[in-house]
């Protein structure tokens, strides 16, 4: 797949921004744009500022000097968040006292604030049932989460996050205490929305192999940019530096060719 984005909306955009929590910087001149339609994979070691760079593209932090931009827009001031999916990463054991049955946690994602018809909207209304179709989970809608594994947890989560048929889908570590089943099955279904849809994926991993097998550019984050670009530039070097180990690059398909 090519990577040229030229004459592309840059979906998420950051213009030299630094942030610090006190006297620690989590990001210093951190300047990263990702364009419409790419699947993109932010990596790097704990601490390097993964978790505060998506803060920071949805408005959740300001940033102490710099410019972000979603969607060309400020994130702080932002309205059309139905452009945008958001799935964060599932923590085992989470669900478990939770009473929504899958079908009403997918509807929750279609939330549009109080209505004096919101008690006529069900759980198996048409968009609802076709984000869970789009994931393979309607057989389990009448379920509740803590019911499923953490795999079928991660893809109720993403259909929650598609119900609206956002232009852009967010992910945190989806894979996090997923079998390589489910892991197989959750990229399959990003692959496809990217490729068929047309869907900008963002996804931040440690799952290294995974994301140069996956994505379609690259952006390794240390406090700031180390290396953004096409999985096939990036070399055992430069991810050793990155996070202080040697690494080796087992799974490097640079054409993509089974996807």
């Amino acid at each position: 797949m090519s990577t040229d984005t030229r004459g592309r909306e840059a979906v998420i955009d950051l213009r030299d921004v630094s942030f610090g929590y006190g006297p620690t910087l989590a990001v210093e001149h951190l300047s990263l744009r990702i364009d419409a339609g790419e699947f993109a994979a932010v990596l790097g070691p704990n601490g390097s500022g993964k978790s505060t760079l998506v803060k920071l593209a949805l408005g959740l932090l300001r940033p102490d000097a710099g410019i972000v931009r979603l969607f060309g827009q400020d994130p702080v001031g932002f309205t059309a968040w139905d452009r945008l999916g958001y799935v964060p990463q599932v923590v085992t054991g989470a669900w478990r006292e939770f009473p929504a049955t899958v079908g009403e946690m997918v509807a929750h994602g279609a939330y549009r604030g109080p209505s004096p018809l919101a008690v006529f909207r069900r759980s198996d209304r048409p968009e609802v049932r076709r984000a869970l179709d789009a994931v393979g989970m309607v057989h389990v809608s009448g379920l509740r989460l803590a019911e499923l594994s953490v795999g079928q947890q991660q893809r109720v989560l993403l259909a929650r996050a598609l119900v609206r048929r956002p232009e852009l889908i967010l992910l945190d570590e989806p894979a996090a205490g997923v079998d390589a089943s489910g892991e197989e099955q959750l990229y399959a279904i990003l692959r496809d929305l990217n490729r068929s849809q047309g869907m900008t994926v963002v996804l931040v991993s440690h799952d290294i192999g995974a994301m140069l097998r996956e994505a379609t550019t690259i952006a390794c984050i240390d406090r700031t940019l180390v290396k953004h670009g096409p999985p096939h530039e990036l070399t055992n070097k430069e991810l050793s530096s990155l996070y202080g180990i040697p690494v080796d690059i087992l799974i490097h398909d640079a054409l993509h060719e089974h996807r």
